[in-house]
């Protein structure tokens, strides 16, 4: 029932990232007032992050599929998802970080032109704002290598989309042009979440030691094939 949630969460985020966009892009051929440029990229921005950690979160359910080996062993199998969820976690924490700095430094570029111009001045905030972009470049190429391990294929279009429109803010050009790029990655995860299935479970349970243990599905099915024998 809370996978069936989380999908209808994530689905209905990303139809505000869709309007945030569309606000996004009218606000490239209008001459808006910085406060309304503020609001519009600070919702850009706020939308922008929940929908990620949606879409993220979802690989979680995901089945790494770039291994054929089965593991012949609890053990083996207990150490092949730990490694793959402290992977995932740190590859997501770094690209959560770099994409909320760039949305931070969005707001205030696009609603301030005194800040503009202050950044652009300081060799210190130029450092901070480029460090962050190719931060977040390198965290996209990193996401289009999960995407392929899952060999899902809206993923890893969103990916390389994502990795386009990554390119671009580092070349100053986040305008009308990656704002329909963002929308086409909505519709894409809008899709995704139609089709996701629960490959992949992760549950959580105390032991008799006090102690937090994880286990998955693959978990589950060897313990059953170990009673069987």
């Amino acid at each position: 029932m809370l996978f069936y949630f989380k999908k209808i969460f994530g689905t209905v985020i990303s139809f505000f990232y869709i309007f945030v966009n569309l606000n996004f892009y009218n606000s490239i051929f209008h001459e808006y007032v910085n406060d309304k440029i503020f609001h519009i990229t600070l919702w850009l921005g706020i939308v922008e992050t929940f929908f990620w950690i949606m879409l993220l979160y979802s690989v979680f359910y995901l089945k790494d599929k770039s291994s054929n080996t089965n593991s012949k062993s609890q053990e083996e199998a207990e150490k092949k998802v730990v490694k793959d969820i402290r992977d995932l976690l740190i590859c997501f924490a770094i690209f959560l970080v770099s994409l909320i700095c760039i949305n931070i430094s969005r707001v205030i570029l696009q609603s301030s032109p005194y800040m503009n111009d202050v950044v652009s001045s300081v060799s210190t905030y130029v450092l901070f704002v480029g460090g962050t972009r190719v931060l977040f470049i390198f965290s996209s190429i990193v996401f289009i290598f999960i995407a392929v391990s899952r060999k899902s294929v809206l993923l890893i279009i969103i990916s390389v989309l994502n990795l386009g429109i990554s390119v671009m803010i580092w070349l100053d050009f986040d305008a009308n042009i990656t704002a329909v790029m963002r929308i086409i990655i909505a519709i894409l995860a809008i899709i995704h979440y139609i089709f996701l299935k629960n490959t992949v479970r992760y549950t959580f349970k105390e032991n008799d030691n006090g102690k937090i243990e994880m286990e998955s599905n693959q978990k589950l099915k060897l313990n059953k094939q170990e009673d069987k024998k």
